[in-house]
């Protein structure tokens, strides 16, 4: 049983390095470049009090990652439609907690969306259903389920890039998070979900690539996310914390925003409705508060 559970480890390890090989073999070093296309991209973390609403926008597309709470779900769509958002072409809920998901209803009931995705690595319920899958059943909205590896394709030259999870955690889904990264002429975007030690864990020890310039802060700057070695290897310019400390006072932690020191540090509490990251067609970023 033993010598099993080894040749098990020795596969599984095979296994992830092969995917990652992989990976990097698809990837054409300008894929990421839009400078000829004349388009805009950005990305804005909307301000929904202690949870998670993050905006994708280029080519008159629009993306989202997260929902919020359900009581803030009118935060979430004032800050869309700050942002001129008039439909939404997928919605990635990156794990089953209420502070993700909990907008996902008033949303589909504002906006026409096209695809719901979620990691096919995700905790479910004691009945044996997923909440999110619950909710891509009852809004009849499809649902793709996406595995380290996979891409979801934006533009020609620009997709979200799944690295994690590559475990279940079956002590908390907060470890099972949807971890995403994708590049725009050069500037590295990193989203982790409320991602913790673990999983960070994981993803440092299979060797992903975790390096970045705009890192979204894994479980709102909680003390039990972000250590220093996670911190070290993604080594982010910019670093944006989304919660509202009066309600989650345990979020930003000092911890935490010592980890990141070296970053410019946001929090979604101090914009009314967030703030945006803009890449410009030269690479240089210009952040604006909405």
């Amino acid at each position: 049983m033993k010598d099993r559970k080894n040749i098990f480890k020795i596969l599984s390890s095979i296994f992830i390095i092969f995917a990652l090989v992989s990976c990097g073999k698809d990837k054409d070093s300008d894929s990421s470049n839009i400078t000829n296309s004349g388009k805009v991209f950005s990305v804005s973390y909307i301000n929904v009090g202690k949870g998670d609403a993050i905006l994708i926008q280029v080519e008159d597309k629009n993306y989202l990652i997260d929902t919020g709470l359900e009581e803030n779900s009118q935060m979430l769509i004032d800050g869309l439609k700050a942002k001129n958002v008039d439909n939404l072409y997928g919605v990635f809920l990156t794990h089953t907690h209420k502070d993700h998901i909990g907008g996902m209803k008033a949303l589909a009931a504002a906006y026409d969306i096209d695809m719901m995705y979620r990691a096919e690595i995700s905790e479910n319920k004691k009945n044996g259903k997923n909440r999110i899958d619950n909710l891509s059943e009852e809004l009849s909205i499809h649902l793709t389920k996406l595995s380290f590896g996979d891409k979801v394709k934006i533009t020609d030259a620009i997709s979200f890039d799944v690295i994690g999870p590559l475990v279940l955690n079956q002590d908390d889904d907060n470890d099972n998070s949807l971890v995403m990264n994708l590049e725009v002429n050069g500037v590295k975007f990193l989203f982790t979900g409320d991602m913790q030690f673990a999983e960070e864990k994981t993803l440092i020890d299979a060797g992903v690539d975790l390096s970045s310039d705009i890192l979204k802060v894994g479980n709102h700057g909680n003390k039990d996310a972000t250590s220093d070695e996670f911190s070290i290897a993604v080594s982010p310019k910019y670093s944006i914390i989304t919660t509202d400390t009066t309600v989650d006072t345990n979020s930003a932690s000092k911890r935490v925003r010592n980890a990141l020191s070296n970053s410019d540090i946001y929090i979604t509490e101090d914009y009314e409705k967030g703030i945006t990251f803009t890449v410009l067609q030269d690479g240089n970023i210009e952040i604006t508060e909405f």
